[in-house]
């Protein structure tokens, strides 16, 4: 069993945990949406800004690293648009865009140091800066043009969400504390550290929580084409792009493995405040989930990590 298999197996156990919790009603489904908002609001954003104001970024190809990773989900977003003259049902089209381009970062921060050490660690939080607006200008924008809305979307509130990003401002953070060499040790430091390391076990329930079997039968023609995209495209356009750009080794697996991770939860939440189909969405962040199992150790291989 590989290193990656072997972070997996946890990962996926906590996940199906949390759909245990939901379906047996131990926690119940009005607690959820506050488990997930704490994470995402505090939790994530402690952990990222933990993660990269440590890490030490010598000698490693972060340059490189990041021109792939962002030109990796603009080239999956050209890729999605392609399908659309064979689609003509506009909210379906924007879950199949979604599901091409939105990643669930949560999962390969899970795994990403004991699968890749702290290298692949600290690469993985710093893939959140620059692509989580680039993905949600691109996603807002589909979802404006073809998503099924009464009146037009309020492009102001949407920026101003996209700006306040807590995860946004938790990377700028821990980038500016690495560059200047402040908050990295210390008060501070141990206090995002403590915060942040319950992050992850949270957002993992709440991820299997959302898990919806039953949307599996939603559109499925579209749903395989959409999961295909994400677990076959994606990984293979994201190894393609490490290649011509010099990137290697750990830098390499943590890269194909950006582009094999599941559907995230949140493209759901933005399909259902802007007119897409959420119900194909549920179903390809379920179908992937569970598919990624197999799909991230098989691409993670193939680029030789």
């Amino acid at each position: 069993m590989n290193a990656l298999t072997a972070a997996l197996i946890p990962v996926f156990g906590v996940i199906m945990l949390g759909w245990v919790l939901r379906r047996s009603n131990l926690v119940r489904a009005e607690l959820w949406g506050g488990i997930n908002r704490l994470s995402y609001q505090a939790l994530l954003p402690a952990l990222l800004f933990s993660t990269i104001a440590t890490a030490d970024y010598d000698g490693l190809p972060a340059g490189p690293f990041l021109i792939a990773v962002t030109l990796g989900f603009v080239v999956m977003a050209i890729v999605s648009m392609a399908f659309k003259p064979l689609i003509h049902d506009g909210p379906a089209f924007t879950s199949l865009f979604q599901g091409g381009v939105r990643w669930n970062g949560f999962v390969l921060l899970a795994l990403a140091a004991p699968a890749f050490g702290a290298e692949g660690a600290a690469l993985a939080a710093l893939v959140f800066a620059p692509t989580v607006p680039l993905i949600n200008v691109m996603c807002v924008a589909v979802l404006s043009i073809w998503g099924a809305h009464d009146e037009p979307p309020d492009f102001a509130r949407v920026a101003r969400r996209i700006a306040a990003n807590p995860l946004i401002l938790g990377c700028l953070a821990g980038l500016a504390a690495n560059v200047s060499g402040v908050f990295q040790d210390g008060f501070i430091a141990d206090t995002a550290a403590l915060v942040g390391r319950a992050a992850l076990p949270l957002i993992l329930l709440t991820i299997g929580a959302g898990l919806d079997f039953s949307a599996l039968r939603a559109r499925p023609g579209i749903l395989t084409l959409a999961v295909a995209l994400k677990l076959i495209a994606a990984p293979l356009a994201f190894y393609a792009l490490g290649l011509a750009f010099g990137v290697e080794g750990v830098a390499l697996a943590v890269l194909v493995a950006v582009g094999a991770t599941p559907g995230a939860a949140a493209s759901y939440v933005l399909a259902s405040e802007m007119g897409g189909d959420a119900r194909l969405m549920a179903g390809h962040v379920t179908a992937t989930t569970l598919l990624a199992f197999i799909a991230m150790p098989f691409w993670v291989w193939m680029a030789g990590g």
